[in-house]
């Protein structure tokens, strides 16, 4: 009786230490796979200026860490800021629109900024021109004439330019600044205003 009573316990004790690992999973591996994947090409790409504060909320990834909405009386506009954490972290920053509404409350994209510092050894500024140029095609605008700083531009929607400003920082090319932007169009804005008049 008790070396059954022995070889029960033991029993117990293997399957307590198979089950309790697998217990404790705390998902740590899913969130590395999942920062890991971030794409700032295909995240870009999956806004458009003039969405409204609604939509750009909606298409922020889960994981992102959010800063307080800002409103900039200067520009009479709002800025929200987040941070995407992947091999590098990301600083994206919205800018919003008041469109002179008395309420003043963010209506539309009107810029987007998305940076992050990487090691130049995976992220040649012409790997990251080839993945922006299969997105949305051909650059308007390569400039390679600045040895530390490079630049690219692409023609968007709505006649907004997405920019690469691609920046060797140090004195060894060890490491880089990656900074996409892209603007709303105020010429076109002002045109299709002047055709409404």
């Amino acid at each position: 009786m008790l070396q059954v009573n022995r070889l029960l316990a033991s029993v117990l004790t293997l399957m307590l230490a198979a089950v309790i690992p697998c217990a404790a999973d705390d998902g740590t591996a899913k969130d590395k796979a999942h920062l890991d994947s971030f794409d700032p090409v295909e995240f870009i790409k999956s806004f458009r200026m003039g969405m409204s504060y609604d939509e750009v909320q909606n298409l922020l990834p889960k994981s992102a860490d959010k800063d307080t909405l800002a409103y900039i009386p200067s520009e009479e506009s709002f800025l929200l800021g987040v941070d995407i954490k992947s091999q590098a972290t990301w600083s994206v920053s919205f800018k919003f629109d008041t469109l002179d509404t008395p309420a003043r409350r963010p209506e539309q994209l009107i810029e987007l900024s998305c940076s992050a510092g990487f090691s130049s050894r995976g992220e040649t500024f012409e790997t990251i021109v080839r993945k922006v140029t299969a997105a949305f095609g051909d650059p308007v605008e390569l400039d390679r004439s600045q040895e530390k700083f490079l630049q690219a531009g692409w023609r968007v929607s709505g006649g907004s330019v997405l920019t690469l400003d691609y920046s060797i920082t140090g004195t060894s090319a060890g490491n880089v600044n990656i900074e996409f932007v892209i603007r709303k169009n105020r010429a076109r804005n002002s045109a299709d205003t002047k055709t409404a008049a």
